[in-house]
């Protein structure tokens, strides 16, 4: 599976991009059945004014379960990937577990004979 990196004001060194496959690949990879496609975007939240703040945003749309979004701030881009990383594995792992639970259907009770 691929995953789309997209820098915001951040450069897109060959080592960044290197460094956000292997983590998200790790991150997501006993859950790759169940992931369509991935896509992670790392920003500059203070852009050319400077600042130290970083946002990692992390997107996953998933087979048959809703889809992942959520946002990381840090103060370098490899603390907030790591976050990220983190919080992808947490989250499939309990999306696929729920999704994985036998559905209990109870059937009405009869009245047994006195």
């Amino acid at each position: 599976m691929r995953i789309d990196l997209h820098c915001d004001g951040v450069e897109a060194a060959p080592v960044l991009r290197d460094y956000v496959s292997r983590r998200m690949s790790f991150a997501i990879g006993r859950f790759r059945d169940h992931i369509q496609w991935a896509r992670v975007k790392v920003a500059d939240v203070n852009g050319p004014r400077g600042g130290s703040d970083k946002r990692c945003v992390v997107q996953l749309r998933l087979r048959n379960l809703p889809d992942v979004v959520f946002a990381i701030t840090q103060l370098d881009v490899r603390a907030a990937v790591d976050q990220a990383a983190d919080r992808v594995a947490r989250v499939l792992a309990q999306r696929v577990r729920r999704s994985q639970r036998p559905v209990r259907h109870h059937a009405p009770m009869e009245a047994l004979p006195a």
